[in-house]
């Protein structure tokens, strides 16, 4: 009988280079390389059952993904972490795992937001009392608009400021801004990185390429009755 594990991973170091695909590509690899069975779909395109969390960016490490896997083999899931870890590239590991009883929330459906980490050149040597400033700035606007092209090929302008649920200073010296944020991160409505970003820097009057910011994805979060809660 088969049954359906929730595992929680991390994708830092080179892993961060590889596309959401080529991760599933991996897991399956990975599975067969440990002797664990998958369970495959029926009908003339068979492929194993796995679902995710929203998909990370290429070049964003990530601490807290989530994955779930239906197996065959009766696997206890302390067992499964150590066959799998055993076989995974550096910078990829399993850090938590349990198995399904039925009913749990979806992944794809209800992972609502994600909490980040922006690591910032301090290439202006502001200091704390600066920065806080301007994030308590964004945090106190009704609006924030971006232009974007819509799916016709046409300008349009959007609000992204609801889609910013927290903006905090979590560290500054003279070589980085940390910034942690809780932003939009899921399959109704999703904030992405490359268009926060360079408004950040904007806001922040940083003159630099958003691509030299580094970003950490620490969790993905339900949103239930009012409060985050972890998809574990």
């Amino acid at each position: 009988m088969s049954k359906v594990m929730r595992i929680k991973f991390t994708k830092y170091g080179d892993m961060i280079y590889i596309s959401h695909l080529d991760v599933q590509r991996l897991f399956q690899r990975v599975f067969r390389r440990a002797g664990i069975e998958l369970t495959f779909s029926q009908g003339f395109n068979p492929h194993p059952k796995m679902s995710y969390g929203n998909a990370l960016a290429l070049g964003i490490e990530s601490f807290g993904e989530y994955v779930d896997i239906e197996i065959e083999d009766d696997i206890s899931p302390d067992e499964l972490i150590k066959r799998i870890n055993s076989e995974l590239p550096d910078g990829m590991e399993f850090v938590k795992c349990i198995q399904l009883q039925g009913g749990e929330k979806s992944l794809a459906a209800n992972i609502e937001y994600g909490k980040y980490e922006f690591i910032i050149p301090n290439i202006n040597k502001n200091d704390f009392e600066f920065i806080n400033g301007k994030i308590s700035e964004i945090i106190n606007m009704d609006e924030i608009l971006v232009s974007k092209k819509n799916k016709k090929g046409k300008i349009v302008e959007l609000n992204i400021r609801p889609l910013i649920i927290d903006l905090n200073v979590i560290g500054v010296d003279s070589d980085n801004l940390r910034i942690g944020g809780m932003l939009a991160t899921g399959s109704k409505q999703n904030l992405n990185t490359n268009v926060f970003i360079p408004k950040l820097l904007e806001f922040l009057n940083l003159k630099i390429d958003h691509l030299d910011v580094d970003i950490k994805r620490n969790d993905l979060y339900f949103y239930i009755e009012g409060k985050f809660e972890s998809p574990m």
